[in-house]
């Protein structure tokens, strides 16, 4: 850990070093994009501080952003989504073929549109520990050399959600033949 310069700059920037007394933030807020490269993003800052940092988490210090998925407005207003069923509910109020974004990640948000859903409507998620007494079984699961074992586990308990096709989408396909 002490050869990576992230996990040093990140524990610098907090100021944890030499534990939690000079904690520079009341709350360390992990955003990621909704991917699965931002799953495994998110899963190895977990693994990071549960490991070398677990008083932070313990003392509710650790928040996950919920960033949304889609964007949909007319002229008069926007409103960020966070499910397939958020976004239906959205095109119902805003009715009159309003404009539907899908983010693909929170690069490509500009700073000034990140802010409109960072502000009083955030939504964080705390990350909690239930068991403290099982946490080192947990993340050797999740992060040791029992690959085939933990491919089962997701193989098992993987659940796919589909992304339903706009209908805007739809017509520019058939527009272009």
């Amino acid at each position: 850990m002490y050869e990576n310069e992230e996990f040093n700059l990140l524990q610098h920037a907090l100021n944890i070093e030499d534990g939690m007394d000079g904690l520079r933030y009341n709350k360390v807020i992990v955003a990621t994009d909704a991917d699965v490269d931002g799953m495994h993003i998110r899963l190895l800052l977990m693994t990071f501080f549960l490991q070398f940092f677990p008083d932070l988490v313990k003392a509710s210090h650790v928040y996950i952003l919920e960033t949304p998925l889609f964007r949909v407005r007319n002229k008069k207003e926007t409103i960020y989504c966070y499910s397939e069923e958020e976004k239906q509910k959205a095109v119902a109020k805003l009715g009159s073929k309003p404009e539907i974004t899908r983010f693909k990640g929170l690069g490509e948000i500009s700073p000034e549109e990140f802010g409109n859903f960072i502000g009083d409507e955030i939504r964080l998620q705390p990350v909690r520990i239930d068991k403290e007494k099982h946490l080192q079984k947990i993340l050797e699961f999740y992060m040791g050399k029992n690959t085939p074992d933990r491919q089962e586990f997701i193989i098992e308990n993987l659940k796919v959600e589909l992304d339903k096709v706009d209908k805007q989408l739809e017509e520019e396909v058939e527009a272009e033949g």
